[in-house]
């Protein structure tokens, strides 16, 4: 019971309190601030992975969906069905990091209490195999549990198509503050040609997004490219 209460206390501190002082030069023990910065890098490859090729393939994704959900529509009204789909096919393309931050920090968790334990039990080496296996197999359970959540989570959010969090808005409210130049330019691009009159941009400074091409739009039709970028 000593070395269990013992256990507990220090995963406590170290996990939870953020209280080093019994491995104050391993900094791997440091496990607040280093789950921190896997949430960190985690959070970086979630928007790398989401990133579209914004210089030169803007909106092409939006308008391949738009022009399969044609219908009888209202317009300046999206279809709900092209939402969805755009809305999934960017969802599969990052479903899979979540499940490997959770990997990644249960590994990293089942590191640590493994050797927590062994410091408590130096005094009973002969026990500390079959407590490293219960605790291997503890952990193995709750990171499965942990994974069923996740997957459940991101199959939740496969078939929601709303959402509370605020800097949606905000990046819309970005986007629609580039509205009307994006109009402007694209409908002369359509109109004069590139190459006809060259001082006419081809490109456009979208706060969010940097600069982004949109020469290859004019292809397609003023009410598919206003509903894309929408």
């Amino acid at each position: 019971m000593g070395i269990i209460g013992s256990l507990k206390d220090s995963l406590r501190k170290i996990l939870v309190r953020a209280e080093f002082d019994e491995y104050l030069d391993d900094k791997n023990m440091h496990c607040t601030a280093r789950i921190a910065e896997m949430l960190d890098n985690f959070s970086r490859k979630l928007q790398k992975s989401a990133e579209n090729n914004f210089t030169e393939d803007f909106l092409l994704e939006e308008i391949k969906v738009l022009e399969e959900a044609k219908g009888i529509w209202l317009p300046n009204f999206l279809p709900r069905q092209a939402f969805r789909t755009m809305l999934q096919r960017k969802l599969d393309k990052i479903s899979h990091l979540p499940l490997e931050f959770m990997g990644e920090v249960w590994d990293y968790i089942e590191t640590v209490v493994i050797i927590v334990l062994k410091h408590h039990s130096k005094e009973y080496p002969q026990l500390q195999s079959s407590m490293t296996r219960a605790v291997k197999n503890l952990v193995e359970k709750m990171k499965e549990k942990a994974f069923d959540q996740v997957t459940e989570m991101i199959k939740m959010e496969k078939v929601t198509d709303y959402t509370c969090d605020e800097e949606y808005m905000e990046v819309w409210g970005k986007l629609m503050a580039s509205q009307n130049e994006f109009t402007w330019v694209t409908n002369d691009l359509a109109i004069t040609g590139v190459m006809k009159y060259p001082a006419v941009p081809s490109n456009l400074k979208i706060e969010g997004f940097g600069t982004v091409e949109v020469k290859h739009l004019i292809n397609y039709p003023s009410s598919i490219r206003d509903q894309a970028l929408i």
